[in-house]
């Protein structure tokens, strides 16, 4: 017999451990997803409303802006809330193709005075997209990820 089988509770012990940790790395994912997605949709909801949005004419760059910048990270809380499978590829995307729209913009007007603006922007949506990436890469709830470590 086994180390594991001499003790009738260390198979009970290891799966309350799993659920612990597993639910502890989902909290965190969670307090992560909320924090950074509502910090972004609030900024970038106040940068456009500095510039008259919704008020003003139509403008793809703004409705796309809005779209992008504050209603996806909105769905994105909502989904990782009620564990849809694709909330990681919309709480990544929605912040990775922002910063590429602010990058090519910045490349775009790089004569423009507002040029580091717009690279501080792009480089902070990019940035993250990649911190939410990595959490969750690190807080992935996959038994073979788990039993590897």
């Amino acid at each position: 017999m086994d180390a594991k089988n001499k003790n009738p509770l260390s198979l009970v012990d290891d799966e309350h451990s799993a659920l612990v940790a597993r639910a502890a790395k989902r909290i965190f994912r969670g307090a992560w997803v909320l924090g950074v997605n509502t910090c972004i949709a609030w900024l970038m909801f106040t940068r456009l409303r500095t510039v008259g949005f919704p008020s003003s004419e139509f403008s793809f760059q703004l409705w796309f802006e809005f779209v992008v910048e504050v209603i996806l990270p909105v769905i994105g809380i909502v989904l990782e809330i009620v564990s849809w499978k694709f909330a990681r590829w919309v709480n990544i995307g929605c912040f990775a193709v922002a910063g590429c729209f602010w990058l090519s913009c910045a490349v775009w007007w790089h004569s423009d005075p507002f040029f580091g603006v717009l690279l501080i922007i792009a480089i902070g949506l990019l940035v993250a997209a990649g911190l939410t990436a990595v959490v969750y890469r690190t807080t992935a709830s996959d038994p073979q990820t788990f039993i590897s470590r």
